[in-house]
């Protein structure tokens, strides 16, 4: 089978094929199309799409919106609050990312073209979640980075990382963006998180905890927390 919809994407309209046909996705792809394989339990049959269905009745407006901005290469909205729209970095959010925020490790990739680039490629690409931009959208302003990251200790579940820019601080950005990433995560993932936050980094853990993360422990001079809220203790 093969299927064509079209899907409006930044009110330009674009077509998604959808078929459980190898050479038609080919074909597809072949053309600059965003492309939906119907999954018949054969893994070539994902080739050369980024994306499967069982049913194609599962691929809805907002899913094929996806597939089509993955393809061009355009940012996810991945959720928005009453002050913020929550989406992914593109290449040129890296001109207003503030070279004086970045600290910490990895912050350097946002504020490298090359380096986002890539970072996009990858971490969007293959995982589908990532650190995300969190936009003012009254003034269209990157106000900071709010998302995920794949645990770097073994730990089960996903990272929570968040970090709100000057003068954008003490604003409540952090807890609205965050609870707006804790929603997009319970309902796509549904995986356990934790946050890992410095011992002297008061100002975080008040966040952590107004946010419903729980089971405090130290380690190594931080402290992790967890949500949904558990118990959590270190095994010596």
């Amino acid at each position: 089978m093969r299927e064509e919809r079209t899907i409006v994407v930044d009110g330009i309209s674009r077509t998604v094929v959808i078929s459980d046909e190898r050479e038609a996705l080919l074909a597809a792809d072949a053309a600059g199309r965003a492309s939906v394989a119907v999954w018949n339990g054969d893994r070539e049959e994902f080739l050369p799409s980024a994306f499967a269905v069982e049913d194609p009745a599962d691929a809805d407006g907002e899913f094929l919106e996806r597939v089509a901005r993955r393809k061009l290469g355009l940012p996810w909205t991945i959720r928005e609050t009453g002050r913020l729209l929550i989406r992914e970095f593109g290449e040129e959010d890296s001109e207003q990312v503030p070279r004086e925020e970045c600290l910490g490790p990895g912050d350097e990739v946002f504020a490298d073209r090359e380096k986002l680039r890539a970072y996009i490629r990858c971490q969007y690409g293959i995982s589908q979640y990532g650190i995300w931009a969190a936009v003012e959208k009254e003034s269209g302003r990157l106000v900071g980075k709010i998302g995920f990251a794949p645990p770097e200790d073994g730990r089960e579940g996903l990272e929570l990382g968040y970090h709100i820019f000057r003068p954008w601080r003490r604003m409540g950005y952090g807890l609205e963006g965050c609870q707006a990433a804790l929603a997009w995560e319970e309902k796509e993932l549904a995986l356990p998180v934790y946050v890992r936050i410095r011992k002297d980094n008061l100002a975080s853990l008040r966040l952590a905890e107004k946010l419903g993360f729980s089971g405090k422990m130290e380690e190594n001079g931080y402290f992790y927390l967890f949500w949904p809220p558990k118990e959590a203790k270190i095994e010596k």
